[in-house]
C-alpha cells in the first residue's frame, strides 16, 4: 500500500507552492544554466506522451511544468506528480491515485504528471479505470518514458486513445538550442573580453535567426550571412558541444567544472551512469548485457561506414534476427540509430541495402567508446577531437541526428519517410538525401580544411546539395558550402521536439 508520506513527498509544492524549487533537485538553480525547453499546451481531457532517452531532463521539464502552473493560478493541490519507479505494484499506484482522487473531487480541473513509466508494467490500466469513473475528462495527463516501443505498445491501448498530436519527443539539445542558451554564462566567465562581448551580441541576434532548408538559396545565404561574423564565438561554442553534447546534466557539469573550478575534464562517473542506466533499460526489456555490448562494439568500429545487418550478425555470432532485434530496441531507446540507403528508382529506402548506424548525441559516442574500451570518459573525448578521422565520423553523425529532429513528427513523420544516404555501385557516397516539398536535397559533411563543389557526387533527383566544412564558405550553381557549425547553430528541431 502506498504511504502518504511517500505521496507527499513526492509533492511538495502541496504544502511549499512554488518555494519547492528551492529544495527540488531537479531545478536546482544552482547549476550554470537552466535549459528552458517548449512548453506542450496541455488541455483538458487531454492524455499526451513525452518520450526521451534517461538524464535527457523529463522529470526537470514536470517540475518546471508545476512551477509554471501554479505561477499561472493552477491550485498547488490539484497538480499530482508521481514517478513511476517508487511504486512495486498496481495496487500501490491505485491508491496513490485514488488518496489524490478523492481529495480534489470538487476541483474543475486536475492535472497527473507521471514521469518514467514504461519502468511499471501496465500503467495505462490504471487510466483505463480512472476513465472508466468518468474521472479522465476534467485532466490533463502527461506521462513520460525512456522506452519508445513500451510507450507505443501501452499508449495504443489507452482509454479513447486521442494520441494523435499528443506525442512528443524530448532529446538531448540541438546545437542550435545550446547556442541560444549557453552564451551568457559562459561570457561571464572568459578572459577573452572581445569574446564575451561577442557571444552576448550571438545572443541577441540567434534567435529570430532561423534555417529553412526548403528555401531557395538566396534565402539561406542571407540568413548565414547574419551570423556569418560570429563565425569565431560558434567555432568556440561547436567544440564545447562536440565534448559534453546536448544533455543538459553533462553540460553542466561540464562547463561548472571549465568555468568554475578550472578543471578541463568530465568526471568518469558522469559517463558511467549513463551507461548503467542504458544497460539497466535494456535488461528490463529482456535484452542481455553481452549482447548489447557486441552490438554496440560493432557500430563504434564502423562508425559513420556503411554495413549490412548480415556482416554484424557473422561477426558478434548472432542470429540475424536477434542483431535487427537489439538494434531497433537501440534506436527505440534513443541510443543509436540506423540510417538507410535510398532507391530513387522505386522512391523508398534499401530494406536490405547497406546501411550506416549512428548515436543520438556525442557524449553517446563517448560514453560508449568509454565502457567498450574500459578507459576514463575524458581520454576517450580528447583523443576522439585530436583524430581528424575520427573527428570527421563523429560529426556526421551528429550532423545526421540534427537533421532527424528538424524533420521528425511523431509518429506521423518518422525519419525514415524523409531522411536516408545514397550510394551507388562504384562506390560513391552522399551523406545524407533528405526530402521535404517533394523534393530532394543532397548533404556532404566535410570537416576539414579545403573544400569545394567537387566534393559531392551528383544524381539527378536531387535538386540542390549542401557541403558542411570546417571553414569554407561558397559553392556555385545548386551547391552551397556552409560551415558546419553555422548550418546547425541555424537550424531549429520540429515543432514535436520540446
Amino acid at each position: 500500500m502506498a504511504k502518504i508520506a511517500e505521496i507527499t513527498g513526492q509533492n511538495p509544492w502541496w504544502s511549499q507552492g512554488t518555494d519547492f524549487i528551492r529544495y527540488d533537485q531537479s531545478l536546482g538553480r544552482a547549476r550554470p544554466i537552466f535549459f528552458e525547453r517548449r512548453e506542450i499546451e496541455l488541455k483538458k481531457g487531454g492524455i499526451y506522451i513525452l518520450r526521451g532517452p534517461r538524464q535527457v531532463g523529463k522529470t526537470t521539464y514536470l517540475k518546471d511544468l508545476v512551477r509554471k502552473l501554479i505561477e499561472n493560478g493552477v491550485p498547488p493541490r490539484d497538480i499530482l506528480y508521481l514517478s513511476l519507479d517508487f511504486f512495486v505494484s498496481r495496487r500501490e499506484l491505485r491508491n496513490a491515485l485514488n488518496y489524490f482522487l478523492d481529495s480534489r473531487r470538487d476541483a474543475p480541473r486536475i492535472y497527473l504528471l507521471l514521469d518514467e513509466v514504461t519502468s511499471f508494467d501496465n500503467w495505462n490500466l490504471e487510466l483505463k479505470y480512472m476513465a472508466d469513473l468518468g474521472i479522465i475528462k476534467k485532466a490533463s495527463i502527461l506521462a513520460t518514458g525512456s522506452s519508445a516501443v513500451k510507450l507505443k505498445e501501452k499508449g495504443e491501448l489507452l482509454p479513447g486513445r486521442g494520441l494523435e498530436g499528443n506525442e512528443y519527443y524530448i532529446k538531448p539539445l540541438s546545437f542550435r538550442n545550446f547556442v541560444v542558451q549557453s552564451p551568457v554564462f559562459i561570457a561571464q566567465h572568459l578572459e577573452d573580453d572581445e569574446l564575451s562581448a561577442n557571444l552576448e551580441k550571438l545572443d541577441a541576434i540567434l534567435p529570430d535567426c532561423l534555417l529553412d532548408l526548403s528555401s531557395d538559396f538566396n534565402i539561406i545565404r542571407e540568413k548565414v550571412e547574419m551570423i556569418l561574423p560570429f563565425k569565431r564565438e560558434l567555432g568556440y561554442l561547436f567544440r564545447l558541444y562536440l565534448i559534453c553534447g546536448g544533455m543538459p546534466g553533462v553540460i553542466n557539469h561540464y562547463l561548472s567544472n571549465r568555468y568554475l573550478h578550472h578543471n578541463d575534464t568530465i568526471d568518469p562517473v558522469i559517463a558511467e551512469v549513463f551507461i548503467r542506466d542504458v544497460i539497466g533499460d535494456l535488461a528490463r526489456l529482456q535484452k542481455q548485457e553481452t549482447i548489447t555490448r557486441q552490438i554496440l562494439k560493432a557500430i563504434v568500429e564502423r562508425y559513420g561506414s556503411r554495413y549490412t545487418f548480415s556482416k554484424i550478425s557473422r561477426q558478434i555470432e548472432r542470429t540475424h534476427i536477434t542483431t535487427i532485434n537489439y538494434l531497433e530496441f537501440m534506436e527505440e531507446s534513443f541510443i543509436s540509430f540506423v540510417l538507410y540507403a535510398y532507391n530513387f528508382n522505386k522512391k523508398d529506402m534499401k530494406s536490405k541495402g547497406d546501411k550506416k548506424t549512428y548515436f543520438f548525441d556525442p557524449f553517446i559516442f563517448h560514453s560508449v567508446k568509454s565502457y567498450l574500451a574500459g578507459k576514463e570518459v575524458w581520454d576517450i573525448i580528447t583523443r576522439s577531437l585530436e583524430e581528424e578521422d575520427l573527428l570527421g565520423k563523429l560529426t556526421e553523425g551528429m550532423v545526421v541526428s540534427h537533421l532527424r529532429m528538424y524533420g521528425e513528427i511523431p509518429f506521423l513523420k518518422i525519419a525514415n519517410t524523409f531522411l536516408w544516404y545514397y550510394y551507388d555501385k562504384s562506390g560513391k557516397e552522399i551523406d545524407a538525401i533528405f526530402k521535404e516539398n517533394g523534393g530532394y536535397s543532397g548533404l556532404e559533411v566535410k570537416y576539414q580544411g579545403e573544400v569545394d563543389e567537387r566534393d559531392i557526387k551528383r544524381i539527378a533527383p536531387v535538386r540542390k546539395y549542401f557541403i558542411l566544412s570546417k571553414e569554407d564558405i561558397g559553392g556555385k550553381g545548386n551547391v552551397m558550402i556552409i560551415p558546419m557549425d553555422i548550418f546547425l547553430a541555424l537550424l531549429p528541431v520540429s515543432e514535436r521536439n520540446v
